[in-house]
């Protein structure tokens, strides 16, 4: 039996506990799946989550675990039902629960969650999309009332789904105004990252807050990626949007996705969710927190936005995976939040 390489976990760890393993090579056996040819994951905070043991509650991980779910590659070989892709073909993924592994050099998927990758994209770029722009993307749609002519704030601008979000909102959405937050190093950055003109008024949080220079009323949208929103709740019209992918969300739906979670756990997410939609509610805002749910249309969306120049992949890092010390660094990195711009990728095949 022939064996890959694979980033691996044997208990609840940090990233220093690490492993990189000899598995099994994966195997077709679904006539709906594809086997993928990996040659770039990128990281994202939930997993080290996942590796540490966050949702151990709900979704206990069996040992040795697999880690990781954004990554481009080529279709090696597909099963006897797969009609839309074919060996050969590049393609990107946001693997599914019972999927995951990103981090090994052959993984299986299912047909149903794999796009073919933006033509105009390295695999590191393409790799970085999946999980932070799906969440952007699906985070701007649950506005009611879109984004047409609105002012939009997005902070950490530079950060994966913030520098998704910025470009989707004036890009594809249309908004009038995009105000983001960086770090003084990075703000010469941010034209030169996203695109002119995409972004219209940088902040750089470590001099300045933004609510001294924000007028009062004048927000439409807060897209919060640090969990900071509800401190700008007098920054914001009646009748805007906050949409926060930091903060814990409904159970309802957290469930949507992990069908086992306990109904006293639903409850409980549920009476804690309840505690920032009302404190939004004295300001007359509405309040929504995002739980990802891929889908390949909206991959296929990406991929069109792409290909027409209007998202950008923003990639800090690439470390190959045969420096494995570096790769746990880079985990660790990531999980801290530790200053980085854009995302960072594993280069799986080198």
């Amino acid at each position: 039996m022939s064996t890959i390489k694979a980033v691996t976990f044997n208990k609840y760890t940090k990233p220093d506990g690490f492993v990189l393993a000899d598995i099994p090579k994966p195997t077709i056996e679904r006539p709906g799946d594809v086997l993928i040819k990996v040659y770039a994951a990128s990281i994202n905070p939930a997993d080290v989550k996942r590796a540490i043991g966050t949702l151990r509650i709900f979704d206990p991980e069996k040992f040795p675990a697999k880690i990781g779910y954004d990554l481009a590659g080529v279709i090696e070989s597909v099963g006897d039902d797969v009609c839309d892709l074919k060996i050969g073909d590049e393609i990107f993924v946001r693997l599914a629960e019972n999927e995951r592994g990103a981090f090994q050099e052959y993984v299986v998927a299912s047909s149903k969650t794999v796009a073919l990758k933006p033509k105009n994209l390295t695999f590191e770029e393409a790799a970085s999309l999946p999980v932070a722009a799906l969440t952007s993307l699906q985070g701007l749609l649950a506005v009611k009332g879109g984004l047409q002519d609105k002012t939009v704030f997005v902070t950490g601008g530079l950060s994966g789904t913030g520098s998704a979000a910025c470009q989707l909102a004036k890009n594809v959405f249309g908004a009038a105004k995009v105000i983001t937050t960086v770090s003084t190093p990075k703000i010469s950055r941010i034209s030169e990252l996203l695109g002119e003109g995409v972004v219209d008024e940088v902040i750089d949080y470590k001099t300045t807050a933004a609510g001294k220079v924000i007028p009062k009323g004048s927000l439409d949208v807060v897209y919060d990626t640090v969990g900071e929103a509800l401190s700008y709740l007098h920054l914001m019209k009646p009748g805007a949007w906050i949409i926060s992918i930091i903060m814990l969300p409904s159970g309802q739906n957290l469930k949507g996705l992990f069908p086992s979670i306990p109904r006293w756990f639903c409850t409980m997410l549920d009476m804690a969710f309840k505690i920032p939609q009302y404190r939004a509610s004295r300001y007359r805002v509405n309040y929504d927190s995002i739980v990802l749910v891929p889908t390949k249309e909206q991959l296929l969306d990406l991929k069109r936005w792409a290909e027409e120049g209007k998202l950008k992949a923003v990639v800090g890092k690439v470390v190959p995976l045969s420096d494995f010390e570096g790769v746990k660094k880079a985990f660790t990195e990531v999980y801290e939040a530790k200053g980085l711009t854009g995302k960072t990728v594993i280069k799986i095949i080198e």
